[in-house]
C-alpha cells in the first residue's frame, strides 16, 4: 500500500503539548520553542521542512512524553494489518544546543487492541555534544505479528550539565507512516497510464494481431475496413478513431487478449491499496439483414492467473443494422489484481454462410482512478542529514 500521511498529531510543537501525554517533566520541564533556540534550524541540517518549524526542549532532569496512534481510526483495516502487514515507519529529529550537550531516547511499541499488549518494539538512545547538528533517526517495522492496532511513540531526554532552564535535547518533525513510499518515478508512470486504453488493436485495424482466437466457427472472423450491411460506427460513436470492425460468422467466433497491469505501469502497491476503478467499453452491432448474438466476458486475475472478479454481458439483436454500447466496471475488488483477461465474440442467428454475425468495434479497458500521493524483523537508521525525500 502507498505511504499514508503522518499519523502523529502536533508533530513539531506547533500546538504546544496538545495530543501528547507527559510521562515525566523533570527539572524545569518541557518548553515549546517556535524556533529552536541556541542551535541551527532543522532546515539547515537537511530536513525538507519549513525553516520556521518549532520544537520541544527538555531540561536538566528527564523529560518524556508519548502519543498513541490508532491505526484503524486512520483508515488502516485490521485485515491489511494482519495479512498484508504494511511497513510501519517511525521517524524523529533531535539535537543539542550550541552550549550544552544532551541525552536523547526514543521507544516505539506496536500494541494490540487493548493498547497494552506489546507485539513489537524498538528503542534507541544517544548522547550529543554541544554544537552538533540535528540528527534524524528512523526505524521500519516489517513482518510484525498479527493483532497490531496501535503505535505508541515515546521520546525525551535531558541536558548533560544539570543547568537550570531548557538546555536539554530538542525534538521535532516526529512521524509515524504506514505503507511504502512510492517513488516519484512510479507516480509519474501511473499518472501517464491513467485513462489510456490498455487493449492493443482495439478495433480491428490490425486484423487479428494481438488477439488469440479461441473459436473460429463458420467462416471465422472477418476484419472489415467499413462495417458491411449496417450503419457506420461513427454515426453512433463520434469518438471512434476508425470505421473498421470485426465481423463474426454462422458458427461461434471468440477471441481474447490478456492485459498485464504491472507491465502497463500500474505497480502492485497502487493496485492493492487504491483498487482503482477499471472501466470497460465496447460497441457491437447487427446487420440490417441478419440478427446476431454477442457476448463479452472480462476477468480480473491474480499473479497465479486465478480469478478475483468477473463481469459478463450477453445480448442478441434482430436485423436492425444498429450499433450498441456495452459498459462494465470493476471496483472494490480487493488486493491481488495483476491481469485482465478480455474475451468477446458472437455469431449470426440465421446460420448463413459468410459474415452475417455480430460486429465488434472500439473495445476499451481503462484505469480511471488517480494515484494519491529486527527480531522485530525491522530496520532502523540514524543520520545527521536526510536523503532527497525526507521520511
Amino acid at each position: 500500500m502507498p505511504r499514508s500521511k503522518n499519523l502523529l498529531k502536533n508533530f513539531c510543537a506547533k500546538d504546544g503539548m496538545d495530543e501528547w501525554e507527559v510521562v515525566c517533566s523533570g527539572g524545569d520541564g518541557f518548553t515549546c520553542e517556535e524556533e529552536p533556540c541556541g542551535c541551527k534550524s532543522i532546515a539547515e541540517c537537511g530536513a525538507h521542512v519549513k525553516e520556521s518549524m518549532g520544537c520541544w526542549a527538555t531540561s536538566h532532569e528527564p523529560c518524556t512524553k508519548y502519543q498513541i496512534v490508532d491505526l484503524c481510526e486512520n483508515g488502516i483495516s485490521d485485515d491489511k494489518l494482519d495479512n498484508k502487514k504494511p511497513p510501519i515507519t517511525v521517524r524523529d529529529w533531535y539535537t543539542a544546543r550550541g552550549d550544552c550537550g544532551c541525552e536523547y531516547s526514543i521507544t516505539v511499541q506496536l500494541l494490540g487492541d487493548d493498547k497494552e499488549t506489546e507485539l513489537d518494539s524498538w528503542t534507541f538512545s544517544d548522547t550529543r555534544e554541544e554544537g552538533t547538528d540535528w540528527v534524524k533517526v528512523k526505524h521500519v517495522f516489517k513482518n510484525y505479528p498479527s493483532g497490531v492496532r496501535f503505535v505508541k511513540f515515546q521520546h525525551g531526554g535531558q541536558d548533560t550539565k544539570n543547568w537550570a532552564g531548557h538546555f536539554g535535547v530538542k525534538m521535532s518533525n516526529s512521524a509515524v507512516f504506514v505503507g511504502k513510499k512510492r517513488s516519484n518515478k512510479k507516480k509519474r508512470e501511473v499518472r501517464s497510464n491513467i485513462g489510456r486504453n490498455l487493449l492493443k488493436n482495439p478495433c480491428g485495424e490490425g486484423g487479428l494481431d494481438d488477439w488469440e482466437v479461441v473459436e473460429n466457427g463458420g467462416d471465422g472472423f472477418c476484419c472489415e475496413d467499413e462495417p458491411g450491411g449496417c450503419k457506420s460506427i461513427k454515426e453512433c460513436y463520434e469518438d471512434a478513431e476508425h470505421e473498421c470492425c470485426w465481423a463474426t460468422s454462422h458458427g461461434k467466433c471468440e477471441k481474447k487478449q490478456l492485459i498485464d497491469l504491472t507491465y502497463n505501469g500500474f505497480d502492485a502497491d497502487f493496485l492493492d491499496e487504491k483498487e482503482p476503478e477499471i472501466k470497460i467499453s465496447e460497441w457491437f452491432g447487427s446487420r440490417g439483414d441478419a440478427g446476431c448474438v454477442y457476448w463479452l466476458t472480462v476477468r480480473l486475475l491474480n499473479k497465479d492467473m486465478e480469478e478475483i472478479d468477473v463481469k459478463e454481458h450477453k445480448d442478441s439483436k434482430s436485423a436492425e443494422g444498429e450499433w450498441y454500447q456495452v459498459e462494465l466496471s470493476f471496483s472494490e475488488y480487493g488486493p491481488g489484481a495483476r491481469f485482465i483477461e478480455y474475451i468477446h465474440g458472437g455469431q449470426d442467428d440465421c446460420n448463413w454462410a459468410g459474415h452475417y454475425g455480430a460486429k465488434i468495434a472500439c473495445s476499451s479497458v481503462k484505469i480511471s482512478a488517480e494515484p494519491e500521493e529486527s527480531s522485530s524483523s525491522s530496520s532502523s537508521s540514524s543520520s545527521s542529514s536526510s536523503s532527497s525525500d525526507d521520511e
